[in-house]
Order: structure tokens, then C-alpha cells, then sequence
């Protein structure tokens, strides 16, 4: 939330988001290592002074920010998930190739301590040229835990084991008044980030087309579907920001279905995919439903899915600066409290099925979330949602320069169907219907939004198909 930023950080050092660069530029942006160069440098020239800012009130000398730790899948065993980089080192630069100190002193070019490659197990990853590394001096060493830092420095990272060995002291690790700095700086993007954000959604759109016209086809699998993603956006599972939901059927109404079923399903049905990809660190998060099939209730549920698209679309209108966003969710539920009734699923007033929870059974979940680094990016949500809105991962004044997403969906989810249909607003509740429907599984629409003093530029709806 802007009102709760720092002084230091609201200034003319923060620049606004270039609109020219969201779609006119960016076809360039992919092949121009020098456009990337640019963007990146302007960047990290933001991130200098906001950082510069940062440090003088806190009275910090130098912050360190390790690039991340590689975590034991059990603690008696020798196996290791693959890297998770420290959110906060991606947003200076994505270097992932060995293990990295990003040191940061006042007044100082930033510096980059890289430890060389001395491993025959593995190699390191692959060397990015899409930002520079002029911005930084680069300096290798052998050892990252020989480095020492004087008592006045921050150290940001997970492994505290490390830091302590490089002199730093315990409470000067992880500290909450320059976490919650860095994180409020992180939700307001700069033109280099969102072109990242918007090259992650080409090559996940390039993902959901494949999956549709799969789909469409005939017979598929989920866990087929799930690899040929894989293929299309060439990524791996551990490289996917999130692990993909990919759902036919009655597994469209769980929320997050990663357990992806082996048997080809032919015919009638549905096909929700929530997945996305990353480019420089930075992640995209894409969500379509379809619907195949020719019965009375395949045709309803086509109707139903038309019509949470439509509410999807006027929800991204309503992205505008200055308004909360927890008052656009409860929006939400409004309008889809009218999908409802003009559906035939509930058949009592608008008012009545929002003021008794009745369409949080049928959309429990929040209606998007912050994106950027993280796919639930931090920073946004310094305030309690409303008791009724507990799900809610974004509670921010809407603001220009945050990447936000907006997926609202209508499920069929039988624990809370059957809340539903014996609840209080039982008698009202078309028990035939949502039956009917259950086979079908449920609906999300999602696409990642840019806020502008202009209004909402939605990064992602142009590239995927309908």
C-alpha cells in the first residue's frame, strides 16, 4: 500500500511504467540484448536509490543478500530440491549460475562476490546475457563463507549458518524492518519487470494454446497434457514457477490438482489449466477452463463458462488506482452472485446469497493475488482481509506499477456443495442443477494485470486463445 511506503521510497527515483514497452516494444525485447541491457540498468539504478533510502533511515552500513540455498529433500538423507533463489537478489539481477553475495553500500556500485564453479557433480546453470552486468562489480572467490563483514552490515537470505561464519551477527539476519522495506519496494514494478512478467506469459500462452487445441482434438490425459505443456514452453517441473494445475473433469473443482490422473479421457468434459512460466526470475500465472460437448449440461456449463469470462473482463476494468483491492473482490461476488441466479443454480436475491456466504461456497478463494519474483509476490498484504475474505493474499490500495492477478471462478466442490444444499439457503439452491454440473468440475479464469494512472493493461489476454 503506497500510504505505508517509506518517504524514501515514494520519489521521482521510482520511475512510472512505460506503456510503450507493454506490447509495442517487447516483440523486440526478445530478440535485443541491448533493450534488455537498458531496461536492466535503468533498473537497478532505481533500486540503488531506493535502497540508498532504505539504508539511512534504518542505519545500516551495508545489506548482503545471499543468492539462495538448495534445501535436503529429508534431513537423513543426502538428496537436494534444486535451488531456491532469495527472492530479493532476483529483483537486482538474475544471476543463477553459482552461489552469490549481492553486496549493497551506500553510495557504492553495487557488487556481485561469485563463488567459482568447483563441483564434478553438476554444472553450473546457464549464463543469462538479458540484464547487465556492467551495473555490478563482479568479483569471484573460492569460497563464499571466507567473506567477513563488518557489525554494521544486514544479511538477507536463509542460510543463516553461512552468515554467521562471514562474522555476521544473528540479529542483524533476516531483520523485519528491512524485510518489510524491501518487500514494499517490491510492489511497485519497473519497466524491466514487467517486460520479464510479460515474456514469462508469451511462453505460457504458447503452453495453453498447445494444451487447447489438444483439448479439442479428442482424447487426452491429464498427465499428458501436463508433459506436452512441459514441451511447448520448455521448461521443467522444477523450473515452472508453481507446479502446473492441469484438471479434467470433476478435478476442475480442486482448487489445486497436481495429481495428475493417467487415464484418457475421451467424449464430454472439461479442462482447467492453471499454469505459467518464468523468464529472468520473474513469473507469469495463467489460468483457462474449456468445455467439450453437446448434452443439456455440457451446453449449461459453456453458458456458465461464457458468462465467468465476461465477469472476469469487466473485474480487469475495475482495476483502477486508488481503489482497494479487497472492495474489487467483494465486487466480485456480486457479480458473480448474478452468474448464479442468471444461471438457474441459486434462486435467491443478489443481496441475500453474499450477505449469508452463499457464493463463498461456490468461489472460496480469493480473487487474485500480487505477482512478480514470487507467483504470490509479498508486500501486499500488510492488513487483515475481513473475516469473510480469509483467503485473501492482497489486501493493497491499488496502485500504478503493481502487477496483480484477477481470477474469479464459480466450483462445484462436493464438501462444499453439500454445505449448499443443506445450509440455510437450502430451499433456494438448484440441487438438480448443481448435480448436473458437479461432473464438470469448475471454472477459473485468471489473467496477470498491470496497473496504470491509465487504467488496467492486461499482460496476458491477448496472447491465449479462447
Amino acid at each position: 500500500m503506497t500510504a505505508k511506503l517509506p518517504p524514501q521510497l515514494v520519489s521521482s527515483d521510482l520511475p512510472a511504467v512505460i506503456l510503450s514497452q507493454v506490447g509495442k516494444n517487447l516483440p523486440s525485447l526478445t530478440v535485443s540484448i541491448e533493450n534488455w541491457v537498458t531496461l536492466h540498468s535503468k533498473h537497478v539504478q532505481r533500486l540503488q536509490s531506493a535502497w540508498g533510502g532504505i539504508m539511512s533511515r534504518l542505519g545500516i552500513d551495508g545489506v548482503v543478500i545471499h543468492s539462495g540455498v538448495s534445501a535436503l529433500k529429508y534431513s537423513r538423507d543426502d538428496q537436494y530440491w534444486p535451488l531456491a533463489a532469495t527472492p530479493h537478489f532476483v529483483h537486482w539481477c538474475p544471476y543463477f549460475e553459482t552461489p552469490a553475495f549481492l553486496v549493497i553500500r551506500l553510495g557504492e556500485k553495487p557488487k556481485l562476490i561469485v563463488e567459482n564453479h568447483n563441483s564434478f557433480w553438476e554444472g553450473p546453470s546457464p549464463r543469462l546475457n538479458s540484464w547487465d552486468r556492467n551495473a555490478f562489480t563482479v568479483e569471484p572467490c573460492d569460497d563464499l563463507s571466507q567473506q567477513k563483514w563488518p557489525s554494521g552490515y544486514a544479511f538477507i537470505g536463509d542460510d543463516i549458518r553461512l552468515a554467521t561464519k562471514t562474522g555476521m551477527l544473528i540479529e542483524q539476519c533476516n531483520r523485519d524492518d528491512l524485510m518489510s522495506a524491501a518487500d514494499a519496494l517490491r510492489t511497485l514494478k519497473s519497466d524491466y519487470e514487467v517486460a520479464c512478467i510479460r515474456i514469462a506469459a508469451d511462453i505460457a500462452a504458447r503452453g495453453h494454446n498447445h494444451l487447447k487445441s489438444i483439448f479439442d482434438s479428442g482424447a487426452v490425459s491429464e498427465i499428458g497434457l501436463h508433459h506436452e505443456y512441459l514441451r511447448l514452453t520448455e521448461q521443467t517441473d522444477f523450473s515452472l514457477p508453481y507446479g502446473n494445475i492441469v484438471a479434467l473433469g470433476a478435478n476442475c473443482g480442486v482448487l489445486h490438482h497436481v495429481h495428475y490422473e493417467r487415464l484418457i479421457v475421451a467424449g464430454e468434459t472439461s479442462l482447467l489449466v492453471d499454469a505459467g512460466a518464468t523468464f529472468n526470475g520473474y513469473a507469469s500465472d495463467i489460468t483457462r477452463t474449456w468445455a467439450r460437448g453437446d448434452s443439456a449440461m455440457a451446453k449449461i456449463f459453456k453458458v456458465l463458462l461464457a458468462s465467468v469470462d465476461k465477469v472476469q473482463r469487466e473485474l480487469v476494468s475495475g482495476v483502477t488506482v486508488g481503489r482497494s483491492y479487497e472492495d474489487l473482490h467483494n465486487h466480485s461476488h456480486e457479480r458473480l452472485a448474478t452468474v448464479l441466479k442468471d444461471c438457474g443454480l441459486v434462486s435467491c436475491s443478489v443481496e441475500e446469497m453474499v450477505s449469508s456466504g452463499l457464493t463463498r461456497l461456490f468461489f472460496p478463494h480469493g480473487l487474485g493475488h500480487s505477482l512478480g519474483i514470487q507467483v504470490h509476490d509479498v508486500g501486499m498484504k500488510k492488513t487483515k482481509p475481513s473475516a469473510e475474505n480469509r483467503y485473501l493474499r492482497n489486501t493493497s490500495l491499488i496502485t500504478a506499477g503493481q502487477v496483480v492477478t484477477i481470477e474469479p471462478g464459480i466450483y462445484f466442490i462436493p464438501s462444499l456443495m453439500e454445505q449448499a444444499l443443506t445450509g440455510p439457503k437450502r430451499a433456494f439452491v438448484n440441487e438438480a442443477l448443481v448435480k448436473g454440473l458437479s461432473p464438470f468440475g469448475g471454472i477459473r479464469i485468471e489473467d496477470d494485470i498491470l496497473v496504470t494512472d491509465q487504467g488496467a493493461v492486461n499482460l496476458t489476454r491477448d496472447l491465449v486463445s479462447g
